[in-house]
């Protein structure tokens, strides 16, 4: 399984970012060349001298940024920012481990320069670089924990927007779909089979009709409604399916009363009702059974499989469904077996 507090390089290191490292280079790089000309007087700035320094400390200081972005991930998922005294705790474990971080890379710089140059390690320059390195990470790493709080904040905004947006199409794309042609053209037809044949029961069915338009005019702009309501507007739904293929297809609902309070998104239901009926064959020898059940968590929705041999166009019900879930963070469990389709709706 792949780790969730390694960011990629290619995420991590924008363009932005790098102009802001390259600054913080420049600006040690050009300290460093202060103090030096200071101590040695007689010695003249080197601008060569300078640029090569620098190439040398910019890779260092991309792989110090990463490395503190990797430690504030980590920080972020086991002690947030959720409170005073945790928020200290948190600032003395950073500047701990920023300092380890550092103390850690020069040991591995110095050992390696040692090898290349087959020559003993200088424990003098070796802390004078520990020294400026932890007190330059010790700048860095405050800016690290901007940049990262801020692209998360930023992030987490972009997909609430998006995931707004995919609730407005989910609520169109369900609109279209109770409201398409297809839809009343198959109702007036049965409406019409049963004017000549039963006027109460057409009556009734056009009674259940009106019902469930009114249902999606009234609840297609609201984000939650009672599994009560979806309930009732369901047993509607089933009754003009029913009116048009009999016992051939069976809707079994199975709720207890003490979980009809809690909420679901609009319509959801209905769409899988509606997804079994389109992708599976009704058939008077083979009907079609939907089963409808809760255990207080989550509402399931299961169907006997039993695909068309025509293949049904691919439809988009199921994703607007999980989309609209994802806005609640919330995720929508698909459990398709080998003769059975099963979806899972959370109970918010």
């Amino acid at each position: 399984m792949k780790s969730t507090y390694w960011p990629s390089v290619r995420r991590f290191f924008t363009w932005r970012l790098l102009l802001l490292l390259a600054l913080y280079a420049a600006g040690f790089q050009f300290v460093l060349d202060l103090s030096n000309w200071l101590q040695q007087e007689d010695q003249p700035f080197s601008l060569s001298t300078s640029l090569v320094q620098f190439s040398i400390n910019y890779p260092n200081l991309l792989l110090l940024s990463y490395l503190n972005f990797c430690l504030i991930r980590v920080l972020d998922h086991y002690n947030p920012w959720d409170g005073k005294r945790s928020g200290l705790i948190r600032i003395m474990i950073e500047f701990f481990a920023a300092a380890l971080i550092v103390f850690l890379q020069v040991i591995i710089v110095n050992v390696l320069i040692s090898v290349f140059q087959r020559a003993p390690i200088d424990f003098r320059s070796f802390a004078f670089s520990a020294m400026i390195g932890v007190i330059i990470n010790l700048i860095l790493l405050p800016t690290m924990e901007f940049y990262y709080q801020y692209t998360r904040r930023y992030e987490v905004a972009l997909d609430n927007e998006w995931l707004k947006k995919e609730n407005l199409k989910f609520q169109y794309e369900v609109l279209k779909n109770q409201l398409n042609p297809h839809f009343l053209f198959n109702s007036l037809n049965s409406l019409s089979s049963l004017v000549s044949i039963d006027q109460a029961k057409a009556k009734e069915f056009i009674q259940k009709l009106s019902q469930v338009y009114r249902h999606v005019l009234e609840n297609r702009e609201k984000e939650l409604i009672t599994l009560e309501e979806e309930i009732k507007f369901i047993e509607g739904y089933i009754y003009l399916l029913k009116t048009r293929f009999g016992d051939d297809l069976q809707v079994n609902i199975q709720v207890n009363e003490e979980y009809l309070k809690k909420r679901v998104v609009p319509m959801a239901v209905q769409t899988l009702i509606e997804n079994a009926v389109k992708h599976n064959a009704v058939l008077e020898d083979k009907p079609l059974v939907v089963y409808i059940h809760s255990d207080g968590v989550s509402l399931i929705v299961c169907n006997n499989l039993q695909p068309k041999r025509s293949i049904a166009s691919p439809g988009i019900g199921l994703e607007n469904v999980k989309n609209s879930y994802k806005l609640h963070k919330r995720d929508v469990k698909v459990l398709p077996g080998p003769g059975s389709f099963q979806v899972s709706l959370p109970l918010l």
